[in-house]
């Protein structure tokens, strides 16, 4: 099974790409390259889950990647609005006022964020951005060792158990302060 590839682009093919993220910030130069993959290669047969779905929730592979995309471009199209990038890959950026911040994003029904516990050692502050729409959000700042204190640790089935520690909406409303409304 292939997961990963590394593509060689030529000039013009750079070029359109670049020009079009251009107009598009919401989206990365990946999530390009796995639309067009998936409109170009043949399509798989629908694999039914025998699991009973809970109603109105739960994550199947294809939502999972879209929520990972949304994440990954949203976030650093408004984390570019708020601060200096240092690193896109955690989107992790460095405040006006000089914090080393986190930027968490989360739409819709999805009401809570995640952090990596080796992220909120390298950081002072945690920024939990919420849109219902995927272009207006409303952002809440939660200091790091606030969230360590009180966020919860994913479960136990979860691969990143004792990795990842996990805060709802009420809990950073609760714990944390309004840091601006922002859109992209």
């Amino acid at each position: 099974m292939v997961d990963s590839i590394t593509v060689r682009l030529d000039p013009n093919l750079a070029s359109r790409l670049g020009e079009f993220l251009t107009q598009n910030p919401s989206l990365s130069a990946a999530s390009v390259a796995v639309r067009a993959l998936d409109e170009f290669l043949p399509k798989a047969p629908k694999v039914v889950s025998t699991k009973p779905s809970k109603p109105g929730g739960g994550q199947d592979e294809f939502t999972g990647r879209e929520g990972y995309e949304f994440g990954i471009s949203a976030g650093r199209a408004l984390a570019s609005k708020i601060g200096d990038l240092v690193s896109p890959v955690a989107t992790e950026l460095k405040l006006p006022d000089g914090r080393r911040a986190t930027l968490r994003t989360a739409k819709g029904r999805n009401t809570q964020w995640g952090c990596l516990n080796t992220l909120l050692e390298r950081i002072n502050v945690v920024l939990c951005a919420f849109t219902p729409d995927g272009t207006n959000f409303d952002v809440w700042e939660i200091d790091a060792k606030v969230w360590a204190r009180e966020a919860r640790n994913a479960s136990p089935g979860h691969k990143l158990h004792n990795k990842l520690t996990l805060l709802g909406k009420s809990g950073v409303e609760k714990f944390g302060k309004p840091f601006g409304t922002y859109s992209i």
